[in-house]
């Protein structure tokens, strides 16, 4: 693994937003709590100044809710996102990682009211979630009819830091820029706007107050960082797009839920890349080079199919192992992989319920396994049904 790199991993804003819940009894513009809202902030930008104090009122923060019996307010939620209403009818539309796990959704509304939501339909590849809030004659945001233009000015409004649907502006910098891993939204709209976790599945709009995006996730580039910590990482911003005639769109009006596939495997994020044969030999494992993993889901497909993880057996006197047992994938359907990243595109390239044929070398074995998997979906993980 190369620590020098200027570039850290790509942040998925759902890894963080969990860890984002605000204290109970905040401020009004930092929580939900209070009677009267401040004055509304204002955005430098005359023309997306306008689009803000008109459109916010479309914009809604989502919260994770613990169950009624442990919290039935909702005064310290397990995470906040970020939507905007689409519909008079209370069609909104979020990130699905924002809604991923979650089993009791509540969103908050500029008038500080409080609504329940259902899921209607997501796409976990394309990080989108079409929502059902229990609203009538709403305000809303209408869907741009066609794809923005690089270089066009745009408007976020999120809920990060704590903060209650704000505004952040920004340059299109892009249109269908590359994640570079399988777990993030192919095909987004790129953007300078500095956005946090929280702003995770809010609007992005053009000038004419249309919307054009769903927040995403973030990339930070600290290359310019100094050593005495002076200047902030750069943040590059990305969102899925929207338009009034999306194919996916449609698909979750009519009621699609599509989940990524999982072998039901997780490593440790020092096991995910830059592993080199040297490591494999030596703790024992041989001398080729695959994806390891350390834990795995009790009854998921890895599990079923009688996979090991990497166990360490022995250690020096510092405690380093110096010997594992366990297994080494080294193809997925004859493909070759040599790191989690080559293993999780051959695995999101394939549907819920495929059987992949996984080549594998236990214990350091010389003779390669061939173990048929049939993938599940992602919330065989959690233990519990699909939203």
């Amino acid at each position: 693994m190369n620590a020098a790199r200027a570039l850290r991993p790509v942040w998925c804003l759902s890894a963080l937003l969990l860890l984002a819940a605000p204290a109970a009894g905040q401020n009004t513009e930092t929580g939900v709590r209070a009677g009267t809202l401040a004055a509304p902030p204002r955005v430098a930008s005359a023309a997306l100044n306008t689009v803000f104090q008109k459109n916010r009122l479309a914009a809604i923060r989502i919260e994770d809710c613990p169950p009624v019996a442990d919290d039935p307010t909702c005064k310290e939620p397990d995470g906040i996102g970020s939507g905007v209403l689409i519909s008079a009818d209370g069609s909104a539309l979020t990130a699905y990682h924002v809604v991923f796990g979650a089993t009791r959704l509540e969103a908050v509304t500029l008038n500080k009211k409080r609504y329940q939501v259902s899921v209607v339909g997501f796409d976990e590849q394309h990080d989108l979630a079409l929502l059902k809030i229990n609203i009538s004659g709403a305000a809303f945001v209408p869907l741009a009819a066609q794809a923005p233009r690089v270089g066009q000015a745009a408007l976020a409004i999120g809920n990060a830091g704590g903060k209650f649907l704000q505004p952040k502006t920004g340059t299109l910098l892009a249109l269908d820029a590359a994640a570079g891993r399988a777990d993030f939204p192919p095909g987004t709209l790129q953007l300078d706007a500095p956005l946090a976790p929280g702003d995770s599945g809010g609007p992005i709009l053009n000038e004419a107050g249309q919307l054009i995006g769903i927040t995403s996730y973030i990339r930070l580039d600290d290359s310019g960082a100094t050593k005495a910590g002076s200047a902030s990482p750069k943040v590059t911003s990305y969102a899925v797009p929207v338009t009034s005639g999306s194919d996916l769109l449609a698909q979750l009006r009519a009621g699609v839920k599509r989940e990524a596939p999982i072998l039901g495997i997780t490593t440790t994020s020092s096991l995910t890349e830059g592993l080199t044969a040297r490591f494999f030999s030596d703790l024992g494992l041989g001398n080729r080079v695959g994806y390891v993993f350390t834990q795995l889901v009790k009854g998921g497909p890895a599990d079923l199919a009688g996979l090991h993880p990497l166990v360490a057996t022995t250690f020096d006197d510092k405690g380093v192992p110096t010997h594992a047992t366990g297994d080494v994938i080294t193809a997925v359907d004859a493909q070759p992989v040599s790191d989690y990243l080559e293993f999780l595109a051959a695995i999101r390239s394939h549907q819920v319920g495929d059987q992949v044929t996984l080549t594998v070398f236990r214990d350091g074995g010389a003779k390669p396994l061939s173990i048929v998997v049939t993938l599940a979906p992602r919330t065989v993980s959690l233990g519990q049904n699909k939203p």
